[in-house]
């Protein structure tokens, strides 16, 4: 069993295909054989019956003229072949010779009891039923007097009989024989065909697992192999993409740290030095870096802790209608000075929702920030809720620049900026953050937006 889990995968198969196809092959052979001997039996016996025609008339005269067998062995003693010679056995142990139709031949009376047996052999032999069914009636005035059998009909073949069923098997095991070595032939190169992706699949994956994501993977088919082939190839390129993105990550992480300390390190310098005074506006603007620094840290913990499902939520019974109002009423200053245009449609009867109403905030600014950056002025953004049987339903809806569909299909990834929020300086974690909070708290969110056109950002809560 060990010797067999370190063969490859080709001899295995092939190993199995031999050991189905021999019991295969072997099955066909016997089956094959006890049919077509059947038939060749069948044949000998249909040829036997016309030999003998003669003498079966022979015998009917005899017994309608006598009324008994009794010296019936004269029949057949007449029909000796002149030209033959041997020793065979009356009923009576009288000498007969051989008969031209065969070396066999046997007189029973209806109920199976010999009369004339051409050798010992045949007279020794108790008749089946069965057996006794396949000898040839002999019948005077419609009565059953007797039956005949020659040797086929015993299942006794003369010499030549015997040499024709022997072809017979050896032509059905030569054919069988050809047949292996055909579907060996045949199976050898189907196993070369079906391994051979298996053997370009395995050097993709190394070449993968080396590290090295920029060679494609070739689909040249379109069964399951196809498939594997294109899977491993959208495992190659959403690497490559995550690859990109750590990479990305750890250069936006550098930057917005980089600033920032490299402008508190001079400060503070400055100020050790004497060369910048100690002022209350010189430490409200370090204060300011550090709360920077502070909320890209709580970020970072925040989507991490997030992704680990270790996020921790103060759920609780939350009346939707005043926590949307608290946020209209700071969101109509906030877009009142930026000259745009907030609302809120709230349905009658708002049911309570299940939800930690700090980070329920958090999603929602998340969405209103976003929503501030991709609009002009003059721009309306509405918070719409719609409540289902199981659920309510929050767009934020913006008549803004819209996205294309790279931004769309990236929108929810870790420091992904699109141009309005590198320009900005966004940090790209907010909406990667808010699609965190919205799953632990047990909803979806997703996107719908085109060019020109605005942006739905709709998110779901259950009651």
């Amino acid at each position: 069993m060990m010797r067999l889990k370190g063969l490859a995968l080709r001899y295995k198969l092939f190993l199995g295909l031999a050991i189905v196809g021999g019991i295969s092959l072997v099955a066909v052979y016997f089956l094959a054989t006890h049919f077509i001997l059947d038939d060749v039996k069948v044949f000998l016996v249909s040829e036997n019956a016309s030999l003998v025609g003669d003498l079966r008339e022979q015998l009917v005269t005899f017994y309608a003229r006598s009324g008994e067998w009794d010296g019936v062995e004269e029949i057949f003693d007449a029909c000796i072949n002149p030209g033959w010679h041997g020793g065979g056995y009356g009923a009576r142990g009288g000498a007969t010779g051989r008969f031209q139709w065969g070396d066999h031949v046997l007189l029973t009376d209806p109920s199976g009891a010999i009369l004339y047996a051409s050798s010992e052999d045949l007279a020794r032999d108790i008749l089946s039923v069965s057996r006794l069914s396949k000898g040839l009636p002999i019948l005077v005035e419609g009565k059953e007097v007797g039956r005949l059998f020659t040797g086929a009909m015993l299942d006794r073949f003369s010499g030549l009989e015997e040499d024709l069923l022997i072809s017979v098997r050896r032509s059905v095991a030569v054919t069988a024989f050809i047949s292996l070595l055909v579907a060996t032939v045949v199976g050898l190169l189907l196993l070369r065909l079906i391994t051979a992706p298996f053997g370009r699949l395995i050097r993709a994956t190394q070449t993968i697992s080396g590290g090295d994501l920029t060679h494609p993977i070739a689909i040249e088919t379109r069964d399951e192999i196809g498939e594997l082939s294109q899977v491993l190839d959208n495992l190659r390129m959403n690497l490559a993409r995550s690859e990109d993105v750590r990479r990305h990550m750890l250069a936006d992480i550098a930057h917005e740290l980089r600033n920032p300390l490299a402008i508190l390190r001079a400060k503070v310098e400055a100020m050790l030095d004497g060369v910048q005074p100690t002022s209350e506006e010189t430490l409200g603007s370090l204060n300011e870096k550090l709360q920077h620094l502070s909320h890209l840290v709580d970020e970072l913990q925040d989507i991490a802790l997030a992704e680990a499902g270790e996020l921790p939520l103060n759920l609780a019974s939350l009346d939707l209608v005043e926590l949307l109002h608290d946020v209209e009423g700071d969101a109509q200053a906030l877009f009142a000075g930026d000259e745009k245009e907030f609302r809120l449609e709230i349905p009658p009867h708002l049911p309570l929702v299940r939800a930690d109403r700090r980070r329920l905030l958090q999603i929602l600014w998340n969405l209103l920030s976003n929503a501030i950056r991709h609009t002009t002025v003059g721009s309306v953004v509405t918070v719409r809720v719609e409540t289902h049987p199981e659920e309510v339903l929050i767009h934020v809806i913006d008549t803004g620049e819209g996205m294309d569909e790279e931004t769309l299909a990236h929108l929810f990834d870790r420091f992904y900026r699109g141009t309005g929020d590198r320009a900005s300086g966004g940090l790209g974690l907010g909406l990667a953050i808010t699609k965190e909070l919205v799953r632990a708290h047990g909803g979806k969110i997703w996107v719908e937006s085109h060019p020109g056109a605005g942006t739905r950002l709709s998110f779901t809560l259950p009651l």
